[in-house]
């Protein structure tokens, strides 16, 4: 297995990944995209780079640190040759962001909407903007002069400074608070809009403010830090207060060492290599670009763009469906006929949120149970549970403190829920380190003196803002069977029990992966009469990409649907021919999984909270669900078939790793906006 990439039919998972950032990026320039929503990509393709960063960069550095002589088993890759891979891979996607940037920014220019750089400047916005520098920018920003480079402070990560070199040896160093506005109006009216973004200004006046010194060079600069966990740390943090030992993590994040160095603006080779010594960061990680650092000013035109205007350059408005079938009665007696599915966005959450506000008062139900792993910072599900406990009910919360980058929010929702009378227990104080990632609701009622459950699943976070963002499904189900293996299921993991078996559920890290596996293996036994479907965000599990390799070679009829990383290559000759992978990237991000395994009256179906990554599949507490009603399995093959199909917005994996456009023949699938229309 760890020469697995030998075989042919693998490639590295960081490669995979920026290619599919790529992919996010060039979903900029389709021109039938509203022109806000075009940037919006290229906001979107920066940020997940910034992660990318501070994550998987973070960790092959250290692990070249550790263990320079390994090798990643899927390309056989040690980690600097991978490290020097996605530094050439990202050189060249800066320039392309560069590109893309500047052919967005035209087009929003012909629809009235200009984002000026400093040389775009007439003399009357410049004397604006010196006013504003001069009236407003003084009093925000803090500076200081520096003898030396070595005096440069510790950068926070992913912050944005101005740097100057100064005549005489010295330097200085502007710091912008976080409330300054990322964008300056100079014109706003229904018919148009002129601004510059406020780091450019003080660009613009920086020699001014520099007097008597001379500014030799002046630049934007922004370091980005490791955002993984030192080694060691992590047992730490388990001694002791799990918030208080999470939040002091959350500080030390923000010196954690560099892992990329970011400029924009002139700056001589004299001048990066000081930098890059200063920071103690590789060549390979420094990158100069022309397009912005931060793209909030985005945000920021959105909230002061006319009404008229924004409608104009953004995606038509969409509600979510709401679900009337049982507005006349309560959820839990409606799902004793049938089950519910909801699927975002283009359901709503009403189902989910209707059956939590009903348990508050419900006198048949005794306890509440859920598992937390993202919320939004305003949620009425988390009100829900509060007003219950204080309601006297038994509400029993798993959270996971160590969602990563919603460490935060999940700390000030577990003391509120505390509060409120809640239990509270968390996913990740045991020693063993396994995140709990799974996503279960259950409403434990009596009825007739016998216990009944009424028990929710899904794919995605209890989120009400990703909700109309993201793509996933929702089940709400009566069957006792199932809510009983739910039931044990929990009470087990807040008890850290994660090696136990179930009649029914799949769970992770004990039974998940090996009945993934012997469900392969059920279909590869069938050969060409073998069928399996998949839906995921991403693909690494070395096995499970053996075991479809050999249902390939058995004959077996093999569909994915892979948004993001995807080490397993399609169509290489005697080994994954009969393996078709497609990827969809739209308005919303594709983020349900399921798995769909045979065909006819023995097709076995499966919505789950886990993906195809060895971190999922071993190192996360996962659960997969069995879809047992015959329209609820209709409706979710239905929409995966519609994705599979999409060749508007969805593009084929080729046998190389790279994203191809599907041929169009006869009608254009859009699959989302298919769903959206059917929704109506």
């Amino acid at each position: 297995m760890k020469e697995l990439y030998k075989k042919g039919y693998t490639q590295n998972r960081e490669l995979s990944w920026l290619r599919f950032n790529e992919r996010c990026l060039e979903e900029a320039l389709d021109e039938s995209l509203p022109e806000l929503e075009a940037m919006n990509f290229v906001k979107i393709f920066s940020g997940n780079l910034d992660e990318f960063f501070m994550v998987r960069v973070g960790s092959l550095m250290d692990l070249d640190r550790v263990a320079p002589e390994s090798q990643d088993p899927l390309s056989g890759m040690s980690p600097s040759r991978q490290l020097k891979q996605i530094c050439k891979n990202t050189r060249y996607l800066y320039y392309k962001r560069e590109q893309i940037y500047e052919k967005v920014r035209k087009n929003l220019r012909e629809k009235g909407i200009w984002i000026k750089n400093n040389e775009e400047l007439t003399d009357r916005e410049r004397e604006v903007c010196f006013a504003y520098f001069r009236d407003v920018l003084l009093k925000q920003v803090s500076i200081r002069f520096l003898s030396g480079i070595d005096g440069l402070p510790e950068l926070k990560n992913n912050q944005t400074v101005l740097l100057g070199k100064l005549d005489e040896g010295y330097y200085s160093i502007v710091s912008f608070p976080e409330e300054m506005p990322a964008l300056l109006a100079l014109e706003n009216s229904s018919t148009g809009f002129v601004g510059i973004r406020t780091p450019d200004v003080l660009m613009e006046f920086f020699d001014k403010w520099m007097l008597p010194f001379q500014a030799k060079e002046k630049l934007l600069l922004r370091i980005t830090r490791n955002a993984e966990f030192r080694e060691g740390e992590e047992d730490e943090l388990l001694k002791a207060d799990f918030r208080l030992q999470i939040q002091k993590m959350l500080r030390e994040r923000s010196t954690q060492p560099p892992v990329r160095l970011e400029i924009r603006g002139d700056c001589s080779d004299s001048f990066r290599t000081e930098l890059i010594a200063k920071f103690k960061i590789p060549k390979k990680h420094c990158f100069t670009t022309t397009a912005p650092l931060e793209y909030g000013f985005l945000d920021e035109l959105k909230e002061v763009l006319p009404k008229a205007t924004l409608r104009t350059l953004s995606y038509p408005l969409y509600t979510p469906r709401s679900t009337p079938t049982f507005f006349d009665e309560k959820v839990v007696d409606y799902a004793k006929r049938e089950d519910i599915l909801s699927s975002y966005p283009y359901d709503s959450m009403m189902p989910l949120l209707r059956m939590l506000k009903e348990a508050v008062t419900d006198d048949r139900v005794r306890e509440i149970r859920m598992t937390i792993y993202r919320l939004s910072s305003h949620t009425r599900i988390a009100e829900y549970l509060a007003q219950a406990a204080e309601n006297g009910k038994k509400v029993k919360v798993l959270i996971e403190l160590r969602a990563r980058f919603d460490e935060q929010n999940n700390i000030n929702w577990s003391r509120r829920l505390e509060r409120a009378g809640c239990k509270i227990y968390y996913g990740s104080e045991s020693m063993d380190d396994y995140k709990v990632h799974c996503k279960i609701c259950q409403v434990v009622l009596e009825e007739m003196g016998e216990k009944r459950y009424l028990t929710q699943v899904g794919t995605g976070n209890y989120n009400e803002t990703t909700a109309k963002l993201y793509t996933d499904f929702s089940l709400i189900t009566y069957n006792q069977q199932l809510g009983k293996d739910v039931s044990r299921f929990f009470k087990n993991i807040c008890k850290n029990r994660y090696f136990e078996d179930y009649k029914f559920i799949l769970a992770a890290p004990q039974g998940f992966k090996q009945a993934i596996l012997q469900q392969i293996e059920s279909e590869t036994a069938k050969g060409k009469k073998g069928r399996i479907f998949i839906k995921v965000n991403s693909m690494t599990d070395p096995d499970v990409i053996r075991k479809l390799s050999e249902a390939s070679e058995a004959g077996v009829k093999i569909r994915m649907i892979v948004r993001g990383i995807c080490c397993l290559l399609p169509g290489v000759a005697k080994r994954t021919e009969n393996i078709h992978i497609v990827n969809v990237v739209g308005r919303y991000l594709e983020h349900s999984r399921v798995y769909i395994f045979g065909s006819g009256k023995k097709e076995r179906m499966y919505i789950s909270s886990a993906d195809l990554m060895t971190r999922n599949t071993e190192k996360r507490v996962e659960l997969a669900f069995p879809v047992i009603d015959p329209k609820v399995r209709s409706r979710i093959k239905n929409t995966l078939l519609l994705n599979y199909m999409d060749n508007v917005k969805g593009r084929r994996l080729d046998s190389e790793g790279c994203y191809r456009r599907k041929e169009v023949k006869g009608e254009p699938v859009n699959s989302q906006q298919r769903l959206m229309d059917e929704q109506i």
